[in-house]
Formats: C-alpha cells, structure tokens, sequence
C-alpha cells in the first residue's frame, strides 16, 4: 500500500490554507495544487511539493502517486454562473474521474449546507447549491470511497473545536468556522470515514466524538447493510 500523500486542490483559499497548515503541522505529506506560481513559496515552505493546474482544463497530471485528495476549491461569490459551474460542479466531478482512474483511497470534498435545498436558496445562493449538490450526487456514485462535507454558514473566526451535526431541516444555522472545516475535513483522511455525506454547523459536540461515532457506525453498517447514497 502507497504511504499516505495528500493531494490538496484549492490550497490557496481561505479554507485550503487552513487545511494545508494543518497537513504541515501534522507532518502529513501533501502536494498543493495551485493556480499561480507566485503562491509557490508559501507552501515549499510548509514542505508541500507543488503543482500547477487550472481547473477549467485537464489536472490529472496532479493525481500522480495520490493515496488522498481533498477538494477545497470553490467559486467567490462575486463569480458568475459560468465559474460556479466550472468549479463548484465539473472540476469537482473530474477530481472524482481523476481519483477513480488513479485508484486513489478517498476523495474528500467541501460542499454547502445548502446544497440540501437549492430552490430554497437566496437568488444569489440557488445556482451555486445547485452546482454543489450535483457534484456531490455524482462523487457518492463513482465509485471511489468518499466523504462530503456540508458545513453551514462560514467564519473566519478561531477554531472552536466543536460542531453540531445538522441537516436538511435544521433551521437554526450558527457558523462554523473555516478552522473547524478544516480539522474535519482532515481527520476524515486519518480517521478513514468513508463513504459518509456529513452536514454540520457551529455547536458544542467536539470535533473528535463527534468524528468517532460517524466512523463507527460506518464501520457497522458496512459489515451488516448495503452502504446507502445521498
């Protein structure tokens, strides 16, 4: 079996950087995928080897010697309909083709709360939820072992520690911190939660029961049922 080396596209975004200190931090090998070279230095210095790729065009020459990927990219929201499409929806279905093809152990993709309920998203959210909810749709059915994250509403606050588990009806939505977003999007590759769709907000459970109740019960349904899709 490959050792584990992480492939982070979107390293450059608020979240991607989060998650790319963490992967330093814990000493966990990873390659950045980047859009400029001129971002370049920030994470040689994190001992992250490089890659450059546009995502509107073919980035599978960043799968090479893959075990994991985590896909943190995602279209500002001053972006039109055309980048959303690209990004929140097409290039995350190819990161899927590239990762099957690749025969890489997990992709991990950061979604949207509202990727639940797209029509009932603000105009300015609807196609964007829309976007994300099809590209998760299409990652839990490729094929390749996976774990989507719905976080809610973002912050550029601390790291809490704790989340809440939410859903499609949850109506009450405290932010979650994009900190938080990352130690979770992490642990599902140390942790190997697999094949798990994981909505959450701002809350008081911490991170780590939380993360070790969704791997058990994983691990029990898979050893008695079916695993079941979104």
């Amino acid at each position: 079996m490959k050792p584990l080396k992480v492939l982070l596209i979107g390293a450059h975004g608020r979240t991607g950087r989060l998650i790319a200190q963490r992967l330093h931090d814990e000493a966990i090998p990873f390659r950045a995928m980047l859009r400029k070279s001129a971002h370049r230095s920030e994470f040689a210095a994190m001992g992250a080897e490089i890659v450059l790729g546009d995502l509107t065009n073919d980035f599978s020459h960043a799968f090479d010697d893959i075990t994991h990927v985590i896909y943190a990219a995602g279209s500002a929201e001053t972006e039109s309909v055309h980048e959303q499409r690209a990004i929140d929806r097409d290039a995350v279905m190819h990161a899927a083709d590239y990762a099957k093809r690749r025969r890489v152990q997990q992709i991990v993709v950061i979604s949207a709360l509202s990727a639940f309920y797209p029509e009932r998203s603000g105009f300015a959210l609807r196609h964007y939820s829309r976007m994300k909810r099809e590209a998760d749709q299409y990652v839990a059915h490729r094929g390749v072992p996976y774990a989507i994250l719905r976080p809610g509403p973002l912050s550029d606050e601390p790291a809490h520690g704790a989340i809440a588990l939410a859903g499609e009806l949850t109506k009450h939505k405290p932010e979650v911190s994009r900190a938080d977003v990352a130690r979770v999007a992490l642990q599902c590759v140390t942790s190997g939660i697999n094949n798990r769709m994981i909505a959450f907000v701002g809350g008081d459970e911490p991170i780590d029961i939380v993360l070790d109740s969704l791997r058990l019960e994983s691990a029990h349904t898979f050893r008695h049922a079916a695993p079941t899709s979104l």
